[in-house]
């Protein structure tokens, strides 16, 4: 039922496996819904539903787990896609967006509230990491509404599949 693993600097906490078993099928979907669904944008990237699946699991696993969904999920397919210079950036952004959701997710009655915050996270911080990568203010200007229509993508999508994962979570316990 649960296990004790060493986090934090030698805290002892105890974690649930079904909570492990969670974040893994999380960021295994985060992967694939990126690397496997994308559509060319035809400015520097592609739309994917990566972040559909970052807002569907992080409210149900602590912000830890759900920082290693949003981050390693999307960070491995930036690697596999040939994306390597973003992949730094990615891991901080989405692990960042699926931590504010987990954090936020039970403080707000709203759900698609919590998921349009995630996103607009998600707008400003690939607005810093295009910036950087591509040492131009402007490049990341016009990107911003690119990341802007993934990030309402991905708040549709996890809207949509928030109460079917919510269902399922119950269910179980």
């Amino acid at each position: 039922k649960s296990v004790r693993m060493r986090l934090c600097g030698g805290i002892m906490k105890k974690i649930q496996v079904k909570e492990l078993c969670i974040s893994a099928l999380g960021i295994c979907l985060v992967f694939c819904a990126t690397f496997l669904i994308k559509i060319p944008n035809g400015f520097q990237g592609y739309f994917n539903c990566g972040d559909g699946m970052i807002l569907a699991f992080a409210p149900f696993v602590n912000p830890l787990f759900a920082f290693l969904i949003g981050g390693v999920g999307s960070a491995i397919a930036d690697i596999v896609s040939g994306y390597a210079s973003y992949t730094l950036f990615t891991l901080v952004i989405k692990g960042i967006e699926g931590l504010l959701i987990s954090i936020l997710i039970s403080k707000f009655k709203s759900k698609m509230c919590v998921f349009s915050l995630g996103a607009i996270w998600m707008v400003i911080g690939y607005f810093i990491a295009d910036s950087f990568v591509n040492q131009s203010l402007w490049i990341a200007v016009l990107s911003m509404p690119i990341n802007l229509i993934q990030g309402i993508t991905g708040c549709i999508l996890g809207f949509i599949l928030y109460p079917i994962l919510k269902k399922i979570h119950k269910e179980e316990q």
